[in-house]
């Protein structure tokens, strides 16, 4: 007697066709938990083929039932087997992703050689992250325009000839021909801000500044805050020993993409834009609503993606904003761990921790934090100790003005001092 295995978490044997309706919600069950799904009738739970008999009508009657029972309806490949001494049994597969499935009115989610029910919690769950909600939404503000957006478009050599093509293309308005939210979010009158919180110390209670993004296509805003928050990494330079070694606040690639992910992966409708903490010893992005309910834990962290909106993920790929889906997670762990990944039912925080206290808080504590440009000019002072201010500042393309008080600022810090006369004297570089 053939024997074909064992069952598994896409893979379901039935003894006959006497359990077609269980076999039925074993599928809807494995297209719930994976997409794919595969029920075979004439094998025993043990994998042995026993055979099944199969009339001019079977696979009709089976294609009508998963038809009947299933919703929303999928179509089975039904395929007449044979094992080696002749018996014959049934495959019946299907595919599809418009989870979830009910199989006669009752939602089941496979868990390895088992089918269950979904409970309430979890099927909340599975209806907030389903589908593309962004589309199928109204937006409250039906008199949009997008000027920014066609602009960005045509920058990135994409078409925009006319506002009804790019409504049209960029899937912003919804079934009855109205704006839908993803329409309000890329267009020039979006209401929803992003914001950049930068707190003094290491938690919430000091907030000294606070910068927020709105009332743009989001695309803009998303560039925008991703611009600025680049231009706060810090660049240290250390000196000592006659050498100087550079150092960047936290890796750009790796933000960019958590802020990304935050920015595309929101649950936009009824809940809170995603927004950057910035503490003295790491950075915290945030978005809000959980991962989708089909993606596993593991499969998350090894970078396979489920798109919470996904038409606004194509056209952050068609903007440039991501290359493709699923990188960003394996880039960001690969530089700083899982463990910088929180995920929860309200939301996947990212924690990038600084490779250093930001130059603010190094102030409070005594730390010597200098600039690229002031460690141009300490090179400058090493190298031809009895350059002048001209000197250096034709050295390291720097102006005069700023050449001047950037010394004061570094004499002041003990790094730098001048023995002798401006005329003849020389600059000192304190190695330590």
């Amino acid at each position: 007697m053939d024997n074909i295995g064992l069952e598994t978490e896409t893979l379901e044997f039935k003894e006959s066709t006497v359990e077609l309706e269980k076999g039925i919600i074993s599928l809807s069950a494995m297209l719930n938990k994976g997409g794919f799904g595969e029920v075979i009738f004439g094998v025993r739970d043990n994998g042995d083929i026993i055979g099944q008999d199969i009339g001019k009508n079977t696979q009709r009657t089976i294609s009508q039932a998963v038809s009947n029972y299933i919703d929303p309806s999928v179509i089975p490949t039904i395929d007449i087997l044979s094992s080696s001494d002749g018996r014959q049994y049934i495959s019946v597969k299907a595919r599809g992703l418009n989870r979830p499935y009910a199989c006669r009115g009752v939602i089941y989610i496979r868990s390895g050689e088992e089918d269950r029910k979904v409970p309430m919690s979890e099927l909340r769950m599975m209806f907030m992250t389903s589908g593309d909600n962004l589309i199928n939404s109204l937006s409250n503000i039906q008199e949009l325009t997008f000027n920014e957006l066609a602009s960005i478009l045509n920058g990135g050599k994409a078409s925009a000839n006319d506002e009804e093509r790019i409504v049209r293309s960029l899937d912003l308005i919804n079934s009855e021909g109205r704006y839908n939210i993803q329409g309000q979010l890329l267009s020039d009158q979006n209401p929803a801000a992003l914001t950049v919180a930068i707190f003094s110390g290491l938690d919430r209670t000091v907030i000294s500044h606070r910068t927020e993004f709105s009332g743009h296509c989001l695309i803009k805003e998303v560039r925008d805050s991703m611009n600025y928050v680049e231009s706060l990494n810090e660049t240290s330079v250390k000196v000592g020993g006659g050498l100087r070694k550079e150092e960047k606040l936290f890796d750009i690639n790796a933000f960019k993409e958590a802020w990304i992910n935050a920015c595309v992966h929101n649950s936009w409708i009824g809940a809170t834009p995603p927004a950057i903490h910035i503490f003295d010893d790491r950075m915290e992005v945030i978005s809000y609503g959980p991962k989708p309910y089909w993606l596993s834990e593991e499969e998350f962290f090894t970078g396979k993606s489920i798109p919470v909106n996904e038409s606004l993920m194509r056209i952050f790929i068609r903007v440039g904003l991501s290359e493709h889906t699923g990188h960003g997670v394996p880039v960001i762990t690969e530089r700083y761990g899982k463990e910088s990944i929180e995920l929860s039912n309200s939301g996947v925080k990212v924690i990038i921790p600084f490779a250093r206290e930001r130059a603010s808080a190094a102030l409070r504590n005594n730390t010597v934090i200098l600039t690229d440009a002031e460690g141009s000019i300490i090179d400058s002072m090493r190298q031809y100790p009895k350059h002048t201010l001209n000197d250096i500042a034709r050295d390291t393309g720097l102006s005069r003005s700023y050449v001047g008080k950037a010394i004061v600022k570094m004499k002041g810090m003990g790094l730098v001092s001048r023995v002798g006369s401006n005329k003849t004297g020389y600059w000192k570089v304190t190695e330590g």
